[in-house]
């Protein structure tokens, strides 16, 4: 597996939030493309899909499902 971690993700509260900016957003999408490609058979899931005690990454990981295969 490879872990992809992202500076943020905690509002001004310190509560689990997307805090995402739009720079963020745009590197992610290429980087996981990029190592989709390398890896087609590889399934793009946030830690929070592999374990529910888990907030991270914060955001749903399915914005990516398209990666995926899978139709949303």
């Amino acid at each position: 597996s490879i872990g992809v971690c992202y500076e943020g993700g905690l509002d001004i509260r310190g509560k689990p939030a997307d805090t995402r900016t739009e720079a963020q957003r745009c590197s992610l999408r290429k980087l996981i493309e990029q190592l989709h490609a390398a890896y087609p058979k590889a399934l793009i899931v946030g830690h929070n899909d592999l374990n529910p005690m888990k907030d991270c990454p914060c955001f749903d990981a399915a914005e990516y499902a398209d990666l995926n295969g899978v139709q949303t």
